[in-house]
C-alpha cells in the first residue's frame, strides 16, 4: 500500500468508516467503500514469551483476559496498520450471529472506553455476505478456521432456526496432517540417515503445509481412497504420487508421505458416527427451511471461510450433495427437486464478509443503526440482542415514531360537476 494511502485517510478531513473482521486466525483490516482491505493480519499478540492468540471465547476467564489483550490488538490495528485517529472513525464488526454477548461488550467496552470511538455497528457475517452477490436469499456455508457454520438468508433476514454447525475446519486438516506425519513422515538432518517423526509441528508450518500441497479429491477418487482406508490396502498405490521434501530450517528436511495431498482435506466430507459432514450440513439446513424457499436457497449456495479456498472444495461439495440427494432417503423424499449452484463471488472466499460489510458501511442504514457511546452508556454497557427484548435497537430509539398523517378528503371530479351543475341551475331560475 502506498504511504499516501494510508496519510490521506489519517490526515484528510473526511473520516472513513473502518471495517474489521474479525477471524480466529485472521483479522482483516480496511475502510469503507474500498473493494479489499488493506491489511489480513493474524488475531495474535505478540508477547515476550511467545505469540498468544486472541480467542473470542464465551469462559468469563478468558473475556476478562481478551479486555487486556484487545487493548493491545486493537492499538496495533489502529495506530500501526490504519493510520488513523480511532476517535474521528466510526467501526463496523463483521461478527458471526452466534458470537457470545459478553465478547461484543468486551470488545465494545475498550473500543468506546479506551479509545473512544463514535459509534459502533456489529453486523453478522452470513448476513453481509450477500451484499456481494447482489442477492436477498442464500444459503451461507462459512468454513473457517475452527468449524463450518451454514445459515440461510430468506430476503435479508438470518433464519436462526436453519443453522446448522459442526467442528470441521482448518484445524480439523491441521491435525489430520499431524497424525499422518507422526505415522509416517520422517525427518533427515543434512546427510544423515532419515528418522521416524516423534515431535509436533507448529500451527504455522502444519498451515504452511495445507497451503503448498494439500487439495480436494474428486469424488470418483475419493470414493476410492476411503474404500481403500476401509479396507486396509496401500493408499499409495491409487495415489501414485512422490513424496514431498518439505524444508523446516537451513539443515532439516521433513520428508512427508504423498497420501498427506490428497488424504487431509477428506476428514471434512467424510461423515462420522451422526452422519455430519460438510454436504450434509448444507442439505440438514434446507430441511429446517420452510418448503417453498428451499428451491431458491439450493440455487444460490454461498461458500465462504479461508478453508473453502482449497483447490477443488466447491466441485466436490456439489458432487457430494447431488450424491446425497439422489442415494440416502432422508434427502431424497424432500429434496429431490432441488437444483444446486455454488455463486462465485467478486473476491476471495475468506475476504466475502469483510466486503460485505464495506458495502454496507455505505449505505444510510448503517449510520442510524449505529451504536454510539451515549447509548452504550445509557444501557449500563448493554448491548441490543437478537435474543435480548428489553433492550431498545438505536434506529427506534433515535428516530420519532411513526404518525399516519390523515387523508385530504379532496371532492371527486363527479362532485366537481354536480355542484356547479346545481350552482348554474338556481342562477337561472
Amino acid at each position: 500500500m502506498p504511504l499516501y494511502k494510508g496519510l490521506g485517510i489519517g490526515l484528510g478531513t473526511d473520516a472513513h468508516t473502518i471495517v474489521l473482521d474479525l477471524g480466529e486466525a485472521y483479522s482483516k483490516l480496511g475502510f469503507a467503500g474500498e473493494d479489499q482491505p488493506r491489511m489480513v493480519i493474524p488475531t495474535t499478540i505478540e508477547t515476550i514469551d511467545c505469540a498468544t492468540a486472541i480467542k473470542f471465547t464465551s469462559t468469563i476467564f478468558q473475556v476478562v483476559q481478551s479486555l487486556t489483550y484487545s487493548k493491545t490488538f486493537f492499538d496495533k490495528v489502529f495506530y500501526k496498520h490504519l493510520q488513523v485517529n480511532p476517535k474521528l472513525q466510526r467501526v463496523i464488526i463483521c461478527e458471526s450471529l452466534l458470537n457470545p454477548t459478553k465478547i461484543r461488550e468486551a470488545v465494545a467496552t475498550v473500543l468506546f472506553q479506551h479509545f473512544e470511538v463514535p459509534s459502533i455497528f456489529f453486523a453478522p457475517h452470513h448476513l453481509l455476505a450477500c451484499f456481494t452477490i447482489a442477492v436477498n436469499t442464500a444459503l451461507v456455508l462459512d468454513c473457517s478456521y475452527r468449524e463450518t457454520l451454514v445459515i440461510p438468508v430468506i430476503e435479508n433476514t438470518p433464519v436462526l432456526w436453519g443453522w446448522q454447525a459442526a467442528p470441521l475446519g482448518a484445524a480439523s486438516i491441521h491435525h489430520s496432517i499431524m497424525d499422518e506425519i507422526l505415522d509416517k513422515g520422517k525427518i533427515q538432518l543434512e546427510h544423515n540417515p532419515a528418522t521416524p517423526v516423534t515431535q509436533r509441528l507448529s500451527d504455522k508450518v502444519l498451515e504452511d503445509i495445507k497451503v503448498k500441497a494439500c487439495f480436494v479429491s474428486e469424488y470418483e477418487r475419493a470414493k476410492k481412497i476411503q474404500s481403500a482406508k476401509w479396507s486396509k490396502e496401500p493408499i499409495e498405490e491409487i495415489l501414485q504420487q512422490k513424496e514431498m521434501v518439505y524444508p523446516l530450517d537451513g539443515v532439516t528436511r521433513l520428508i512427508i508421505p504423498s497420501s498427506i495431498r490428497e488424504n487431509a482435506a477428506e476428514v471434512l466430507f467424510e461423515q462420522d458416527n451422526d452422519q455430519v459432514s460438510v454436504a450434509t450440513l448444507v442439505l440438514d439446513s434446507l430441511l429446517n427451511c420452510p418448503i417453498d424457499s428451499r428451491k431458491e436457497l439450493a440455487r444460490n449456495l454461498l461458500v465462504t471461510g479461508g478453508t473453502s479456498m482449497l483447490p477443488g472444495f466447491r466441485h466436490r461439495l456439489l458432487f457430494e450433495l447431488k450424491e446425497l440427494v439422489q442415494h440416502e432417503e432422508r434427502y431424497n423424499s424432500k429434496l429431490s427437486e432441488c437444483e444446486f449452484r455454488v455463486h462465485n463471488p467478486p473476491i476471495h472466499a475468506n475476504l466475502v464478509g469483510w466486503l460485505g460489510a464495506s458495502i454496507f458501511a455505505t449505505l444510510e442504514a448503517f449510520q442510524r443503526k449505529s451504536i454510539t457511546k451515549e447509548y452504550f452508556n445509557q444501557h449500563n454497557g448493554k448491548l441490543p440482542d437478537w435474543c435480548a427484548t428489553d433492550i431498545t435497537p438505536p434506529n427506534e430509539a433515535i428516530l420519532p415514531p411513526f404518525k399516519v398523517k390523515p387523508r385530504l378528503s379532496l371532492p371527486s371530479a363527479g362532485t366537481k360537476r354536480i355542484k356547479s351543475e346545481s350552482h348554474h341551475t338556481k342562477s337561472e331560475s
